[in-house]
């Protein structure tokens, strides 16, 4: 069998469409129709859908299951050529921009200065890019992974509480702001649609940082990082029944995960990375025992 087919009927199904299989995979969205035809008239039936997203038919969600070994093996086997002692070329983070801005940009001289040879690329954006495809090295999230040999380490925690701008004075009735798009369904959101049942949010926006400056500009009161508020300036804590709110009791932390997959720790470029954003400066032997689920943590010094 073809293995390109079975390339690009992957990253169908993993990206949802044609097009964005054809712009990860650098070919045509014509050439991508031709693979998964090919495909389909070997396996004499559909495969996928043709509406967006792309939906997987059964026969299709099972020649996916199949091929999870063939996409593992083909990583390991990128990194085995790719395996340097020297700490050189290119790695890719994945993230979304607040952390990028937040954790990695003020920290980024002291990595290059020791590293003069490395080349970094930092993909931010709220869609989950796919380690095991090799679209990134490296992953910093803001929800654990469940499934996939993947290394994970805990970076940190964001907790999160009611804020509005200094002059803003607290009272019931206050208009609230939020989270929109891809964000609309994370825990501070849907805390913050529960606390405010009556009234639809005044400003709902697509970034955090958005929302935090629209907190600061006076609009209304948000739920926001700590950290973030503290960051912005100008903001103050308030409690739910000063704004008129339900009082649910604390809203959920969010931890900061890094996440690297098993077949690319090892690599010496995407270890160094690893380590500076844990704050670990000398490499120490990678720990391989496995856990009780299919992550590992990240070995400490």
């Amino acid at each position: 069998m073809d293995w390109s087919l079975l390339c690009t009927f992957e990253a169908v199904a993993r990206l949802g469409s044609v097009s964005a299989a054809a712009k990860a995979l650098g070919v045509s969205q014509s050439t991508v129709s031709r693979h998964l035809d090919r495909l389909e008239a070997e396996a004499r039936s559909p495969l996928v859908t043709r509406e967006r997203p792309t939906r997987l038919t059964e026969r299709g969600a099972r020649l996916l299951s199949s091929m999870a070994p063939m996409v593992e093996g083909a990583l390991a086997a990128r990194s085995a050529l790719e395996d340097e002692d020297e700490l050189v070329g290119e790695v890719t983070i994945a993230t979304v921009a607040e952390v990028s801005r937040w954790v990695l940009s003020p920290r980024l001289p002291a990595l290059l200065t020791r590293h003069p040879q490395l080349r970094l690329r930092v993909l931010t954006g709220n869609q989950v890019l796919s380690l095991a495809a090799g679209e990134a090295d490296l992953a910093l999230r803001l929800a654990r992974p469940e499934t996939g040999d993947l290394v994970v380490r805990r970076v940190g925690v964001f907790d999160h509480a009611l804020f509005v701008a200094d002059p803003v004075e607290a009272a019931p009735g206050l208009p609230w702001l939020g989270l929109t798009g891809s964000l609309a369904a994370i825990p501070e959101q849907q805390h913050a649609q529960r606390a405010f049942p009556d009234r639809p949010a005044r400003l709902l926006v697509e970034d955090v940082e958005s929302l935090a400056l629209a907190v600061a500009a006076g609009l209304g009161v948000a739920i926001l990082p700590r950290a973030l508020a503290a960051r912005v300036g100008g903001l103050k804590e308030v409690r739910p029944e000063d704004v008129g709110a339900r009082a649910l009791g604390p809203v959920a932390d969010r931890g900061l995960w890094l996440v690297v997959h098993r077949a690319r720790q090892r690599l010496p470029r995407v270890r160094a990375v690893a380590r500076w954003i844990l704050g670990e400066e000398d490499p120490a032997p990678p720990d391989d025992t496995p856990t009780q689920t299919s992550l590992r943590t990240f070995p400490r010094s």
